[in-house]
């Protein structure tokens, strides 16, 4: 593995992981790799593992908020190397029938999403280890620990640990096996563009339009360096997702000056409805990130809650160590609490959904002054 950074953690094999360690972490993306960091402060020894290899590939657009930028903040500042241009990206709604267009306040970073998720890898210190090609099997609990049931390859291992953190994405996996609520999934496919330089305007534009798929819940289209991403999100249970994305991008080509295509990813992405979905988890395994339902069912903006939810779940777990708790559920506890602001948050975000949903509503707000869109805009 290559990366730009020094990192300080130990790359192990599956075959070289310790059997028992403090805590286990599944998933190395943000909100993985920050529950490490975090834990990594009062556990000895931390094991962080990865499904795919390393550096991994997200299909994701790469945006940083306000909200990510300010929970990284305290682990030093955003490597210059990783942001694109445009370096600042405007949220704006594009209601393509009606033709109207709604710039908002809400700003993004724009970075280069594998380099983002290269850099946290950097933040990891040595008393952690992380074990890529090596996915979760099974997982089971008692009152004192949890067994994890590893594999890579044809190996196959068990480890235990005194906590577990799920930081798995929308296939939660670990979620599933806990017997925990499930959640349907979009499936998104995203494209990347050639562009030149300086040819789309400085936006994230959200795309709402009848002249799409009935299955489409939304598109989006944003610059990144010398390529577009132009993103398109089916609602769960679509089929022929590729042939309609073409039909998608036949139309932005009359609109957008896009060159040829470069790359195309196909992912899922949680569908979150009401607040039961918001799961922290059970008896001594916590579920941060997407798997614990922390996504904007409304923007789709899942970076920051991964951050956060990432750095309160580890917190978690390294103050349960630090007292030296001796009740099982303690460090799902300080978890619960933590996050009471982010689950009303998002709360209200489902609250929303259904009108932001809806197509009258959305020929509504072509008529409401773009300020107040903007203001409403930063709470979704």
């Amino acid at each position: 593995m290559s990366l730009q950074w020094k990192t300080s953690c130990s790359l192990v094999p599956l075959s070289a992981v310790a059997e028992r360690n403090d805590v286990v972490i599944v998933g190395a993306g943000p909100a993985g790799i920050m529950a490490a960091v975090e834990a990594a402060r009062a556990c000895a020894r931390v094991l962080l593992v990865e499904a795919a290899a390393l550096p991994r590939q997200k299909s994701c657009g790469g945006m940083l908020n306000k909200y990510s930028r300010r929970a990284l903040e305290p682990y030093g500042g955003i490597p210059e190397e990783m942001i694109l241009d445009p370096r600042w990206i405007d949220f704006r709604y594009y209601h393509m029938d009606r033709e109207v267009k709604k710039p908002t306040e809400v700003r993004f970073l724009n970075v280069d999403r594998e380099l983002f998720d290269e850099w946290l890898l950097s933040l990891l210190p040595a008393n952690v280890e992380v074990s890529p090609k090596t996915r979760l099997c099974d997982v089971s609990q008692s009152p004192v620990e949890v067994t994890v049931s590893l594999r890579s390859g044809q190996e196959k291992r068990q480890v235990r640990c005194g906590h577990l953190i799920a930081a798995d994405g929308p296939r939660a996996t670990v979620r599933e096996r806990l017997g925990l609520r499930p959640f349907d999934r979009y499936i998104t496919v995203q494209e990347y563009m050639k562009i030149e330089p300086g040819a789309l305007e400085p936006y994230f534009d959200c795309i709402y339009s009848r002249r799409f798929s009935r299955d489409y819940g939304i598109g989006y289209i944003m610059p990144k360096g010398e390529v577009a991403i132009i993103g398109s999100i089916f609602y769960p249970g679509t089929k022929d997702c590729d042939r309609k994305h073409e039909d998608v991008l036949e139309i932005l080509r009359g609109i957008y000056p896009l060159g040829e295509a470069v790359k195309r990813e196909t992912w899922i992405a949680a569908h979150l409805t009401r607040p039961a979905d918001l799961v922290a988890g059970k008896g001594r395994i916590l579920l941060a990130g997407e798997g614990g339902g922390f996504l904007s069912c409304t923007s789709g903006e899942g970076i920051s809650f991964a951050l956060n939810s990432g750095i309160k779940a580890g917190c978690a777990v390294a103050e349960s160590v630090e007292v030296g708790a001796r009740v099982g559920t303690d460090a799902l506890e300080r978890y619960e609490r933590a996050l009471v602001p982010m689950k009303r948050n998002l709360a209200f975000r489902m609250g929303m959904f259904p009108f932001m949903n809806n197509y009258a509503c959305k020929n509504l707000a072509c008529l409401v002054p773009t300020p107040l869109v903007s203001k409403m805009t930063e709470r979704l």
